[in-house]
């Protein structure tokens, strides 16, 4: 009680041989995306002017190690949501299975929709008047505001749903990612 359940598929002409083993693994889906997409424009209104950046992805799969056990030993890296709301004798009305100290066998209960739209950039400008520069001998004067990774909208629960992997083993699976950063800035940029 309180652990994953494991189909069993693997018998005599698709019906289940009473044992759970590694023939009863079953394709759930793929970490390539069906579709990658992006899109970046650019307004200008008299001194004002405005970029955007942004990508996305759909129809991709991820495994989220994040709510598997990452570490050598099984009770490092747990997060406080999956301890909170575990399944306990008083708590039997929750997907999250009981605490374990075994790692469990891989499941499609950690794979999850990698779906996700990023405004990756946003900058805003301000350009001062050329007759108010030529006064001072500057032929150029811009201050702008800018900021990376502003928002990402996806139902993934790891940290990213965009993955970078060393490795073809462990593409598509979220074990040592880091949140992507979100960067605010400030700049001049002076012509003479």
């Amino acid at each position: 009680i309180g652990d994953l359940n494991y189909r069993d598929v693997s018998g005599p002409a698709g019906k289940p041989d009473g044992v759970i083993d590694s023939y009863d693994r079953t394709f759930q889906g793929s970490y390539q995306p069906k579709v990658t997409y992006g899109v970046n424009g650019g307004v200008n209104y008299s001194s004002f002017d405005l970029s955007f950046a942004a990508y996305g992805t759909a129809g991709s799969k991820i495994y989220n190690g994040k709510k598997a056990v990452r570490g050598a030993d099984p009770r490092d890296n747990i997060e406080a949501d999956v301890a909170k709301n575990r399944w306990t004798p008083s708590n039997t009305n929750t997907s999250v299975p009981r605490a374990n100290l075994n790692q469990l066998a891989a499941s499609s209960y950690y794979l999850e929709k990698g779906d996700f739209f990023r405004l990756n950039n946003l900058t805003l400008g301000y350009t001062l008047p050329k007759s108010l520069l030529q006064r001072i001998r500057i032929s150029s004067f811009r201050v702008y505001l800018t900021t990376q990774n502003l928002f990402t909208i996806t139902n993934y629960s790891g940290f990213t749903p965009e993955l970078q992997s060393s490795s073809v083993l462990n593409a598509g699976i979220e074990l040592n990612s880091y949140p992507t950063t979100r960067t605010f800035a400030f700049g001049v940029n002076v012509g003479f």
